[in-house]
């Protein structure tokens, strides 16, 4: 298979992006084993080569903190930037969209300084949404071009991450998680 990583980390001023670069590592090295895989990081690319990433790829996962109940402003500038009209998707003669990258599945990995009980139903801060909710758009971003949710790995949602007795754990929940690719 072909795998595109993307290192969604932005610079923030609480965030120096370690782990976010460490789970890109690890997925890089597991993953290579048994499958073909490209890497950008969104501070540093050239939109027209990530096309051709793109349409390289078989799955794309983004990895990234979640900041302020959203994902960095970085990954939202690449997206911006990388998924242009007429390379990734296009409308017909009634306006209506056409995805240009069918046939391809994403996932991703994001961190979160919070604890699970800020998304319980119930909590009045978040009023109940889930980080998927949250990042519901950026499913319908992927879906609008064609890339689909992928079925062989599911999203990791990881809590707490400046509590350091979480780090090894969510490394091998991610290797565990990477592992299930192995059968593709």
């Amino acid at each position: 298979m072909h795998i595109l990583l993307i290192n969604g980390y932005t610079p923030h001023p609480d965030a120096g992006g370690k782990l976010t670069e460490a789970l890109v590592d690890i997925s890089r090295e597991k993953l290579a084993q048994h499958n073909e895989v490209k890497y950008t990081a969104v501070t540093d690319y050239q939109a027209s080569e990530e096309a051709e990433k793109f349409r390289w790829a078989d799955l794309i996962l983004l990895y990234f903190p979640l900041y302020w109940y959203a994902v960095p402003w970085g990954l939202k500038r690449y997206i911006d930037d990388v998924f242009a009209l007429h390379v990734f998707y296009d409308s017909d003669e009634n306006a209506q969209p056409v995805a240009l990258m069918p046939g391809k599945q994403f996932g991703y990995v994001t961190t979160l300084a919070a604890v699970p009980e800020t998304y319980a139903p119930g909590n009045p801060l978040t009023d109940g949404l889930t980080v998927t909710d949250l990042l519901k758009p950026l499913d319908v971003t992927f879906r609008y071009v064609g890339i689909e949710p992928a079925t062989q790995f599911h999203n990791c949602i990881f809590y707490d991450v400046y509590n350091p007795t979480v780090i090894e754990p969510i490394k091998t929940s991610l290797l565990a998680e990477l592992s299930k690719l192995d059968d593709e």
